[in-house]
């Protein structure tokens, strides 16, 4: 066994960051397809346990086409059928990347890298890496795998990982860059959301405090203004000023950030964004129901579901008022299965379009003209960083989102 091409292989499996590469030969007959195993290299951990032969019936063959035409496979195992996907399965494989190898133009076999521990997506630069390292392989097959050749193989397979790497840390950077800009437009956004928040819940008892004030000027201009009149309404303005100072202590409390993770049951995040938007689904005449069928705990930060249920609700009031509908409900439903809790919004403001819907937990994705396209986008953030999940299902009638998220006790441990 060649030490050097061993080395190439295992800076492959490094720099791509898999659970195993391997060498097959390829033994072709008009019945089967046979691939030996060559060389292999696999992660230190790695239970994956390969038979020296694997054989394909030729009506397999089909899924092997873009090898024959000197292109790679890749794909992912759930996309295969037939003995090609039980061959898989069996070994565990999640991910892969095949690319075949070529002597004197005759397909001699091929390399292959596996993921046995995520569905990944191999980027252009890892596969032009592995596509060169097929080519790069039959090369020093054909002139009969020289030490000398192997070992600027192996040069070239560091300098490539070496590259990879800088790539690699180079995206990251632009990633956390990216993720930095959208947190603060963000932030924005839902700062704006909530001004408007407040400025719905002063309305009614500004309003209030404006009539008390005018009564008091009249009362005084008529000669009616005695001492228990004004004492009278004084306790009245202050009713209200309590009121105003109570809404401000509500939207304080729901931006003071949780340091830690607490348990918390689905009702107290629905009610904590009730307190925020109420007056704003009251203003635009929106009639809510809520129907709470669990008392199982989450685990996670209180406030920040909160704020997914604020984005919910406000977009599908912001779409009653688009699309001027009459009569618009919205029924937030809270239940439990043996493993998961579900908190459903469900609104009857026609629905989503399915161009759309395919995309809106995307950034920058928005129907409204002057929408940010990252409240949902953020609202999936928050959900997947509690380990839980948000999707959406639409009809005619509505869209209906759906949070998942793990059952817990309250020792911690998922029921």
């Amino acid at each position: 066994m060649d030490r050097s091409l061993m080395a190439a292989l295992e800076s492959l499996r490094i720099a791509l960051h898999v659970t195993r590469v391997a060498i097959f030969r390829l033994h072709a007959s008009d019945e089967t397809y046979t691939l030996r195993r060559i060389y292999d290299i696999q992660t230190p951990s790695s239970r994956f346990v390969t038979r020296d032969h694997i054989v394909f019936p030729t009506e397999d063959v089909h899924c092997f086409a873009h090898l024959y035409d000197g292109n790679m496979f890749v794909g992912h195992t759930n996309e295969l059928d037939g003995n090609v996907r039980t061959i898989f399965e069996e070994h565990a494989i999640q991910s892969f990347m095949i690319a075949p190898i070529f002597i004197h133009d005759e397909r001699w076999g091929c390399v292959s890298v596996v993921d046995c521990e995520q569905k990944r997506m191999f980027s252009a630069h890892e596969r032009a890496i592995f596509f060169a390292l097929a080519r790069t392989i039959g090369e020093s097959i054909k002139r009969e795998q020289t030490v000398q050749e192997l070992q600027q193989l192996k040069q070239e397979m560091e300098q490539m990982n070496a590259t990879l790497q800088r790539k690699m840390e180079e995206e990251v950077r632009k990633n956390r860059e990216k993720d930095f800009m959208l947190i603060e437009q963000s932030r924005y956004a839902t700062m704006g959301e909530m001004l408007r928040n407040i400025a719905h819940q002063w309305r009614q008892p500004l309003n209030v405090l404006g009539l008390l004030l005018q009564d008091i000027q009249e009362a005084y201009a008529y000669g009616e203004l005695d001492e228990s009149y004004l004492r009278t309404s004084i306790q009245k303005c202050f009713i209200q000023i309590q009121h105003m100072s109570r809404t401000i202590n509500d939207f304080r409390n729901f931006f003071k950030p949780h340091k830690e993770a607490t348990y918390f049951r689905p009702i107290q995040a629905i009610r904590q964004a009730l307190k925020i938007i109420s007056a704003s689904l009251d203003h635009n005449e929106v009639h809510l129901h809520v129907q709470n069928r669990t008392r199982a705990h989450m685990y996670g930060f209180p406030n920040e579901m909160s704020q997914v249920l604020i984005n919910l609700l406000t977009n599908a009031c912001e779409q009653f008022v688009a699309r001027d509908i009459a009569r618009r409900i919205i029924c937030i439903r809270t239940y439990a299965d043996d493993a998961f809790i579900y908190i459903q919004v469900k609104d009857n403001a026609g629905g989503i379009d399915e161009t759309i819907q395919k995309h809106m937990f995307e950034p920058y994705v928005t129907t409204k003209k002057d929408g940010t396209g990252l409240g949902l986008y953020m609202s999936k953030m928050i959900v997947t960083k509690m380990n839980g999940d948000l999707f959406v299902s639409s009809s005619k009638k509505g869209a209906t989102f759906t949070i998942r998220m793990p059952r817990i006790n309250k020792g911690g441990r998922g029921l």
